[in-house]
């Protein structure tokens, strides 16, 4: 795919790509032979950016050699993710930019999709496709806002008991559906939802100047979220397409970082809490996850036959991590902030 191709200056109907990345050299290359090869793009996609936060592993030399046709920009540190979006927001020239992380590949024909859905449904705001495992098998792609309700009755009991209001399953694989849209076309469904996974989403570049970009002050985890909450509060929808896929090789930008991601997204989920709720609120959703970091170690450590399986020792270290961050006083470098990878 040559520069010329990408460009189409005088298309009303414009797409940037925006990829930030850190350290994810060989995912990287498979997203952009991915782009390359769906040649349904070719009449609308104004530009791939990448941003990258600072790798080391030789990504950017990968992109000059193989891809010189990308706009790269390179930071002189991690600086997150909403950050970086922002940077590649500003680079970006397209009336919709779609935000990809590096560990996604492109079915061809579905980002037309996306944006054709975009383009005759002008109250959509931001839409975003189901997610699939390289075997086609389905993720979750929408997410509920975080809230004390979640934090104080098990996610999995709630989707069990109102699986209509809570289930997050693909409706194209489950009966139990979010409320579907009004939108066009049909026969095919589409559904407002709370929020959307950030992995891959397309959203209308007039939003994002509403919005003033993403907030920053969510270095990882919830920007996305945080994104849709005031997209929604402006009366923009937020949309899942359950009939267009996205490949998404789910956890392997954050595996190996596994339990500093997680305090990670504490760090972005008390921040998110404190921004859209009261005082009194957040302090009791602290309280509730404080009791459960302190509690979960302890059943542990009563019940130690249950440490035999790996995934719950895991768990063991992670919450005797979470509740030495409360104790400390929870500060915002203990995640995955600066020196660890995306």
């Amino acid at each position: 795919m040559k520069v010329a191709e990408l460009r189409t200056p005088n298309s009303e109907r414009t797409l940037s790509v925006v990829i930030i990345t850190r350290n994810t050299k060989d995912l990287l290359r498979n997203l952009l032979k991915s782009i390359e090869a769906d040649t349904s793009l070719k009449p609308f996609l104004r530009e791939v950016i990448i941003i990258d936060n600072f790798s080391t592993d030789g990504s950017n030399a990968i992109v000059h050699k193989e891809f010189p046709w990308v706009f790269l920009v390179k930071n002189d540190r991690n600086k997150g993710f909403a950050a970086a979006a922002n940077i590649g927001i500003t680079c970006a020239e397209g009336n919709y930019i779609f935000f990809l992380n590096s560990d996604t590949m492109l079915i061809e024909g579905e980002v037309a999709t996306m944006v054709q859905f975009m383009e005759e449904n002008p109250a959509a705001g931001i839409c975003g496709p189901q997610l699939v495992y390289e075997d086609m098998r389905p993720q979750r792609s929408y997410a509920h806002i975080p809230s004390l309700l979640f934090e104080i009755f098990p996610r999995s009991l709630l989707e069990l008991l109102f699986p209509a209001k809570y289930s997050t399953k693909s409706p194209s694989n489950d009966s139990r559906s979010p409320r579907p849209s009004s939108f066009v076309p049909r026969p095919s469904a589409f559904f407002d939802v709370p929020s959307l996974i950030g992995a891959a989403i397309v959203v209308r570049r007039k939003l994002l100047n509403d919005l003033g970009g993403f907030d920053e002050r969510f270095f990882f985890f919830l920007e996305e979220t945080d994104l849709c909450v005031r997209a929604r509060e402006i009366g923009a929808s937020v949309v899942f397409l359950p009939h267009v896929k996205v490949i998404h090789l789910q956890g392997k930008t954050v595996r190996r970082q596994w339990i500093k991601g997680r305090i990670q997204y504490n760090i972005s989920l008390y921040k998110f809490i404190r921004k859209h709720h009261a005082a009194l609120y957040y302090s009791i959703f602290q309280g509730v996850r404080f009791a459960k970091s302190f509690i979960v170690p302890l059943v542990l450590s009563i019940l130690p036959f249950l440490l035999l399986h790996r995934r719950t020792r895991r768990t063991y270290i992670y919450y005797l991590k979470l509740l030495l961050w409360h104790l400390r006083g929870c500060p915002d470098n203990a995640g995955l902030f600066i020196s660890s990878p995306r």
